[in-house]
């Protein structure tokens, strides 16, 4: 990322006018505990040193103003969720990490989407690796070592896919969108894309076939080595991988934490999770998505402004 984009973003997610900053916010006048914060302090945090990776319930509340059902709270602050009025069914794709796919320069990520929507693959999309030498080095030599654990347990499991092309990837997110097929992703950005500084697959995700119930095991001997899963009860549980968060800087994901974000996208629906759906509900996103998908190409501006503006108190002459 860009360093100045990410000041410049930072800069304006941090600046609220100066009439909206009275000396003591809490002073002014009809303010209750509905009203929009005002500094990071107001929210539980500490300045942005202290933002943590994952908000918590009242976080989130407090600083995007989440309100409703369900469940609140993010995959990761690396994760940005598209999810705007005009997007029927909105995805969930990991930004700030080198090697993942990504948005052409200049391209917010939901114009990604609907690029991606209205994108004819080839047939080599339909190609699957299941390999382990186009994996990262480092998950490589764990996967050997959890399939060595798996089979000296007695634990069977079929190693499905390891690498996965970026197209290969955006042609599984169409299925259940704008093309038929059970809803197959939320995301573009799988850890099964990534690659390295050079270009070459770098994969740190693989996909097993596992009888139910086996499946508890898996997932413990998964634990024990160190990989990352998303459960049994899942809706994708035959899947490690291995994430690399911390190629972001803090000052990057400062500025991601700025963005407007929603709750977890369920894989079902592709809505976000504790909004109702009606039995017929799936269909009815499908069908707008591509009737969305035929229309001309909106524009939505690449920087998006937080929802709630909180400032932060810079020490005088401190510059971002």
């Amino acid at each position: 990322m860009n360093t100045s984009i990410v000041s410049a973003v930072l800069a304006l997610a941090l600046a609220t006018p100066a009439a909206a900053q009275p000396a003591d916010p809490a002073a002014a006048p009809g303010r209750g505990h509905s009203a929009a914060p005002l500094t990071w302090e107001e929210c539980g945090i500490n300045g942005l040193p202290n933002l943590r990776r994952n908000p918590t319930a009242a976080e989130l509340r407090c600083r995007f103003g989440g309100r409703g059902p369900g469940e609140f709270g993010l995959l990761s602050y690396l994760d940005v969720p598209v999810y705007r009025p005009a997007t029927p069914l909105p995805g969930t794709h990991t930004v700030g990490v080198p090697g993942m796919p990504h948005p052409a320069p200049g391209e917010s990520h939901e114009q990604w989407e609907w690029r991606v929507l209205r994108t004819t693959y080839g047939p080599s999309v339909r190609n699957v690796h299941n390999d382990l030498a186009q994996l990262d080095p480092v998950f490589m030599s764990m996967i050997r070592r959890f399939e060595r654990e798996l089979a000296s347990r007695g634990v069977r499991a079929r190693r499905r896919e390891t690498y996965r092309t970026a197209e290969r990837q955006a042609w599984l997110f169409q299925q259940g969108r704008s093309r038929s097929g059970p809803f197959a992703t939320t995301t573009l950005t799988s850890w099964h894309s990534r690659v390295d500084r050079l270009g070459r697959p770098a994969a740190r995700a693989a996909d097993y076939d596992v009888s139910g119930a086996s499946l508890p095991r898996f997932h413990a001997i998964a634990a024990e080595i160190g990989l990352q899963s998303y459960g049994a009860d899942s809706n994708d549980p035959g899947h490690v991988y291995l994430p690399d968060t911390d190629a972001a800087v803090g000052l990057e994901l400062a500025v991601l934490r700025t963005l407007p974000r929603v709750m977890h996208v369920t894989l079902a629906t592709g809505r976000p999770e504790g909004e109702w759906q009606s039995p017929s509900a799936l269909e009815h996103w499908r069908r707008r998505t591509r009737d969305f998908i035929s229309q001309p190409v909106p524009f939505y501006p690449t920087v998006q402004p937080p929802i709630i503006p909180i400032r932060e108190r810079l020490p005088v002459g401190r510059r971002l």
